[in-house]
């Protein structure tokens, strides 16, 4: 078992297998968009749990491609640890260490993935103008203020919001929210979608929290590191 984990055939064959999965899942998401729709709205482990697993056969690919990532992770871990076990010399440090720090940005990265799924939230719907939204945490959202532009057609020409968020019945934090301009505090993301008007006015608000993100962000600062010192290395022995 464990030279199954150490060759690099493993390495290239589970790659091989994910790309024929996607390949199919980007069949099977179109075709079947009463399950699959629901992925961009929800995270991802409430996804698999009221969709997923009541649908096996469309999301097949899925349960496939957790496989296959679930392979390829023991597969790095057990390379690198057997690379860092080897014997070091000082002239090979550099490209010995260098893709062991891309094995390690990758894993980082598939952690922040697993932290999203599981410990994050995902929440929208329509606050009217000067209520509050509960946030998971014992956290609120208050939507203070509307403010809308119109050109001499009457026409809206630019829009944002007003909204403070509370921790505990606390103020810490605030802004304006536009089309493009989001609210962040300590991972929570706020984001105005759109507004009506009728019967009042309100906001359509998307709460967003990743606890994953920083991790995504480190995994990603190692792997663009580690493939640096690989390609620099291998230019100059070129």
């Amino acid at each position: 078992m464990k030279n199954f984990f150490l060759s690099l055939k493993t390495t290239v064959w589970t790659l091989l297998a994910l790309i024929c999965v996607f390949f199919a899942g980007s069949y099977l998401m179109p075709a079947h968009k009463d399950v699959h729709g629901a992925m961009n709205d929800r995270l991802l482990f409430e996804w698999v749990e009221q969709f997923a697993l009541d649908h096996p056969g469309e999301t097949s690919w899925f349960f496939l491609s957790v496989a296959g990532l679930i392979v390829l992770t023991i597969n790095t871990v057990v390379c690198s640890l057997q690379a860092i076990r080897g014997r070091w010399s000082r002239d090979g440090f550099l490209l010995r260490i260098a893709p062991q720090i891309v094995h390690i940005g990758f894993l980082f990265i598939l952690l922040a993935h697993l932290l999203g799924a599981g410990w994050g939230y995902r929440l929208s719907g329509v606050v009217p103008e000067g209520a509050f939204a509960n946030l998971p945490g014992g956290q609120s959202l208050n939507l203070h203020k509307i403010r809308v532009q119109a050109d001499a057609a009457g026409y809206l020409r630019d829009w944002e919001a007003e909204v403070y968020l509370y921790d505990n019945n606390q103020r810490v934090a605030g802004g304006i929210l536009g089309p493009n301009q989001p609210l962040f505090y300590r991972g929570v993301g706020i984001y105005l979608k759109s507004l009506e008007f009728d019967p009042s006015p309100a906001a359509l608000l998307l709460a967003t929290k990743d606890p994953g993100a920083v991790w995504a962000m480190v995994g990603a600062v190692l792997f663009i590191i580690g493939t640096g010192i690989i390609l620099v290395l291998k230019w100059k022995k070129a």
